[in-house]
């Protein structure tokens, strides 16, 4: 039995397309369209009707996922089991992480996490590539929620605080014109993604700004962030991201909010693999040194730390 022969036969199963599964392995659809053509010879049956619309699993094919699914779920985790057990200090370890979090905070401080564990090699993931982590496409999750997944152990890192923010050319501009942030006159930007940091925002921007233009959207809070530097108009922003900033200034009469928490999760099968735990303990070592920068000053006094067991 050839293994890669079943990963093809997966990953054609899944994405239903030859060139598809092609792009998913990094090789050529023609080998693709060989490797499943001398599967089918060599079981004997057809796993699949071709037809214009692409593939369509038979019956016999599904059967065959079904069993091959479940293997690669067992040899998962045999794989996870002996992941928990690695003491090494040594090896890779995935990190899915917001941009604005790792640039803000984790890449500012990583070299002394380089200097103490040289043998450790970290890979950044930004965090919508949505990895994940259950199937162990990474080892670490650091997100902004409130609902964190049930099958992922970790702790909350700290809130984040969002407010309103204005580059101080427009808040000048708009002063002299008499232009109020909360009226129809003020042009926003609006951070428009499926996360929770996004809905946030959004749910303020109607409360304070319900009949404001929005003037550009953003699918990037890097870019969300420059579009305000770029005086095109109000925003809301994680305060670790704009508090510091000497372009930008608060708009006033609205207030900032805790939005979402940053949480740290792994997969319970790596809780005890020692270059996870390491790595971890660095994590929360910048987060509670540096806490006050998420929080803004309205909140440094009520910060506080939960674990999810």
């Amino acid at each position: 039995m050839d293994w890669d022969d079943y990963k093809f036969f997966s990953t054609i199963a899944s994405t239903r397309s030859v060139r598809s599964a092609a792009e998913v392995l990094g090789v050529n659809p023609s080998t693709v369209s060989r490797r499943l053509e001398n599967f089918e010879d060599r079981l004997g049956v057809p796993l699949f009707t071709r037809s214009q619309r692409g593939l369509t699993i038979t019956p016999e094919g599904a059967e065959v996922i079904a069993r091959v699914d479940k293997v690669a779920s067992d040899l998962s985790n045999i794989e996870g089991m002996l992941a928990g057990k690695d003491q090494r200090l040594s090896g890779q370890i995935r990190v899915v992480i917001p941009e604005v979090i790792a640039l803000s905070l984790l890449v500012r401080e990583i070299d002394r996490f380089m200097e103490e564990y040289p043998d450790i090699q970290v890979e950044l993931i930004p965090s919508h590539q949505k990895m994940n982590i259950m199937n162990r496409d990474a080892d670490i999750l650091i997100e902004a929620t409130d609902h964190p997944s049930e099958n992922l152990i970790g702790r909350s890192l700290s809130p984040v605080a969002i407010a309103a923010y204005c580059s101080t050319d427009l808040h000048l501009t708009n002063e002299q014109t008499e232009i109020v942030p909360q009226t129809a006159g003020a042009y926003w930007i609006e951070f428009d993604t499926d996360s929770e940091m996004s809905r946030e925002s959004k749910k303020l921007r109607k409360i304070h700004a319900p009949d404001a233009k929005i003037r550009v959207k953003t699918h990037s809070l890097l870019l969300h962030l420059e579009a305000v530097k770029q005086h095109l108009g109000y925003g809301f922003l994680p305060c670790i991201l704009a508090e510091s900033d000497s372009s930008l200034r608060r708009v006033p009469g609205i207030p900032a909010i805790l939005g979402p928490s940053m949480w740290m999760l792994t997969h319970p099968d790596l809780r005890a693999a020692k270059r996870v735990k390491v790595f971890m303990e660095f994590v929360r070592d910048i987060f509670n040194r540096r806490s006050d920068e998420l929080l803004g000053e309205e909140f440094r006094s009520s910060s506080s730390l939960q674990d999810k067991p």
